[in-house]
């Protein structure tokens, strides 16, 4: 007797189809699995036997194999129980026809289904693989019902589940929750006050997708601005809403109150971080901040204070968007694009630029300081920005006027800028400015005689690398989607120039 039911495993954030075969034969009682099954499945057997006689099912008294295929490829996770469990269940049982149906689910001893990890991008690769109906537990039933065209079958129990598996009682499909529409954000760009050049610059950046870099002293503003940039972003699209959440799931960060992930997530992680716990990774590979942010903002606050090698791990990652992780000769890849935001510090006491404070750091902290922060990873940053306190009074004329850009004013812009370069990006393989390569920006960013003149001037007087020459000539191009322009300009390139600043003076 043999009987086949359909299932998932992760690799990293993408799954792939699995086949649960389950065999009966003569031989000593007993059940062993077989295909690269880790601990937690081979542990199922302790958790099945007394789960499925709990349910008032005969368990077999014979030999029972149970083979995952396909064999060659290491599959995980306890949502592995149910599939194995019906598998074991249908060898007396007829069943109905299946083959557009997968399971996915953790079983306890008195067959209650618990819910699992990673269930969105286990459902979307089976969804891809054909399968029309989804059985899983309750709890996961709204995250998975993100999907629009496969069917959400919740079960409670093990009994529930066998019987739709027979036809006994049929699982109703589960109708997604509709939530009223929530304010966006409690934070507004307009509560920035005397700050409008430097919102200016994050307009730029948000607009083209340009990492930066801010420097400046304690208390003006770096954190404050870098917190409210998510409230200038464009709203997630259906397919990125399923790329964030599949990510969350993986990584177990999904809860009843919010099972799908609505906004562009905004990550600050400690200046304690490792390196596996900053780009993913562990014996099992899971996702590290760098994909949490991914199609949203990663927050460094206070670069100075983290590791050098934490931060040179981030350098291929950053520029090529995902990050590659190789374990048991399986290859496993994170997505991660992101923005970077990096706050820092002109020095290890803050006071270097403040002409009100003395500045106690000695000469060998001094040079120490900025070679970690104008290394080459801070060469991968599109944008430098010099931050200033802002005085007394020019707060309080700002306080007054009320005229700041408000979040809504610079989100207008931000959404109109990046259609203007969907538009033009359309069938290039670039989505915005920030991703332009080499050969993208001799394409797109063309600048004139008097712009190169300029530009030439720049390299030689500034000490550019080429590295930073193309980062001026994405940000110049960006500068004038933003002012509607369709050639860069002379003043684009000049206010370019500006955002390339040399922290280091």
């Amino acid at each position: 007797m043999l009987t086949k039911v359909k299932t998932a495993t992760l690799m990293g954030v993408e799954g792939y189809p699995v086949t649960v075969e389950t065999d009966l034969h003569n031989g000593m009682p007993g059940l062993n699995i077989v295909g690269l099954a880790d601990t937690t499945i081979r542990e199922s057997c302790q958790r099945i036997k007394p789960a499925i006689m709990n349910c008032g099912y005969h368990f077999p008294r014979e030999k029972v194999t149970v083979n995952l295929v396909p064999a060659g490829r290491p599959k995980e996770g306890s949502h592995f129980d149910l599939p194995i469990a019906l598998g074991i269940m249908m060898l007396s049982e007829e069943v109905v026809e299946m083959e557009d149906t997968a399971f996915l689910g953790e079983v306890s001893l008195d067959g209650t289904i618990n819910p699992v990890k990673g269930v969105l991008p286990l459902a979307i690769c089976l969804r891809q693989a054909g399968v029309k109906n989804l059985v899983l537990p309750k709890a996961n039933a709204e995250e998975a019902a993100v999907l629009e065209d496969i069917r959400i079958l919740p079960v409670g129990t093990l009994m529930e589940a066998a019987d739709h598996a027979t036809g006994v009682k049929i699982i109703d499909p589960y109708i997604r929750k509709k939530t009223g529409r929530t304010k966006r954000h409690e934070v507004d760009f307009a509560q920035v006050l005397g700050q409008e050049s430097t919102k200016r610059a994050i307009l730029i950046g948000a607009a083209g997708n340009h990492g930066m870099l801010m420097m400046g002293g304690p208390g003006c503003g770096k954190t404050m601005m870098a917190r409210r940039i998510p409230t200038i972003l464009p709203e997630l699209t259906y397919e990125e809403k399923l790329e964030i959440t599949g990510i969350y799931s993986v990584a177990g960060l999904l809860s009843d109150s919010r099972p799908v992930i609505e906004e562009r997530p905004f990550r600050s992680p400690h200046h304690s971080i490792t390196a596996p716990g900053l780009i993913g990774g562990g014996v099992k590979p899971r996702p590290g901040e760098l994909s949490l942010a991914h199609r949203g903002v990663l927050f460094l606050d206070e670069l100075g204070e983290f590791d050098s090698r934490v931060i040179d791990s981030m350098r291929q990652p950053v520029e090529e968007g995902v990050v590659h992780i190789i374990r048991n000769n399986e290859e496993v890849i994170f997505p991660t694009q992101i923005m970077l935001v990096i706050a820092a510090n002109p020095c290890k006491c803050g006071n270097l630029w403040d002409d009100r404070k003395m500045c106690t750091c000695t000469r060998a902290q001094l040079l120490s300081h900025r070679r970690k922060l104008m290394g080459p990873f801070a060469d991968r940053v599109d944008m430098h920005l010099k931050v200033s306190p802002v005085p007394r009074e020019r707060l309080m004329e700002a306080r007054q006027a009320g005229t700041g850009m408000s979040s809504a004013s610079m989100r207008q812009i931000v959404e109109e800028t990046r259609e203007r370069q969907r538009h033009r990006y359309r069938n290039t393989g670039y989505k915005d400015n920030g991703t332009l390569d080499d050969r993208g920006i001799e394409r797109f960013c063309k600048l004139d005689a008097v712009c190169r003149t300029m530009m030439n001037e720049a390299y030689d007087k500034l000490g550019l690398t080429m590295r930073g020459y193309n980062k001026i000539c994405k940000m110049a191009r960006t500068i004038a989607d933003v002012e509607g322009s369709e050639g860069i300009k002379e003043i684009h390139v000049a206010e370019a120039l500006l955002y390339r600043v040399d922290l280091g003076e």
